[in-house]
């Protein structure tokens, strides 16, 4: 009696190199989105006590260390991360392709993680008869879809803005790259003053936060664009 055994599929270099960001990003993920959940509790118990009327989400003001977290930890892997890339026989296209699926997935980690919050939130503000406001709009699917959508793709822009920077600065060096963050960070900084307008520049309703979310992933894909290019033509920093 003979046995067979079913092959083990290989993983090619793009899964590879994006489950090795995605990897290094949810593990920090995990512990940021849990401390997070505690200091929202602990937020949302002074408000209450404080102020005299509960009549806004706690949670939407933690989108700055949603957007900014991640970007940190993709500029800092992709400078660490190149040369290892390299010497292990794996392309520079594999690099590009596989750290913007990442990006992808970090950013939809995070959009899960920030809906559930907000979910939560919303439970506890019915529960005790207070009044729930997100986005600078009033509760409602179709603002809550837009609030979310609206950040999802601010968190994409994040990240693929920190593997731009980090490749601006392998490629152009400090001074060049420094001169350049308006280009390569700038956009991100637009955006989050999208989201924290009352009302942005389409209104303050279910659209307008929908219009920010389309006028986003399209800078993604223009960003991503770039980064591409400058990863296919970048060299190992030598070391000194």
């Amino acid at each position: 009696m003979t046995t067979t055994t079913m092959p083990t599929a290989r993983r090619g270099p793009v899964d590879l190199t994006a489950r090795w960001f995605l990897t290094a990003q949810i593990r920090v993920a995990r512990w940021l989105w849990g401390i997070g959940a505690m200091v929202a509790a602990i937020a949302i118990a002074i408000y209450a006590t404080a102020a005299e009327t509960v009549d806004a989400s706690v949670v939407q003001y933690g989108t700055q260390v949603a957007i900014w977290f991640p970007f940190s930890v993709f500029l800092g892997l992709t400078l660490a991360y190149l040369p290892v890339h390299v010497a292990s026989g794996l392309t520079r296209r594999a690099l590009s392709r596989g750290s913007l699926l990442a990006a992808a997935g970090t950013a939809g980690t995070y959009g899960g993680a920030f809906a559930v919050l907000l979910l939560v939130e919303k439970a506890v503000y019915s529960a005790f008869g207070w009044h729930w406001a997100v986005g600078g709009v009033e509760p409602g699917v179709a603002a809550m879809v837009g609030f979310v959508a609206a950040n999802v793709a601010t968190f994409l822009v994040a990240n693929v803005s920190g593997l731009l920077t980090a490749m601006a600065y392998i490629r152009s060096g400090g001074w060049r790259a420094t001169f350049w963050l308006p280009v390569t960070v700038g956009p991100v900084v637009a955006l989050t003053a999208l989201l924290t307008q009352e009302a942005g520049p389409w209104g303050d309703g279910a659209e307008g936060l929908l219009l920010t979310s389309v006028l986003a992933v399209v800078v993604a894909a223009a960003m991503a664009v770039v980064y591409d290019r400058l990863t296919r033509g970048a060299r190992v920093p030598p070391k000194r």
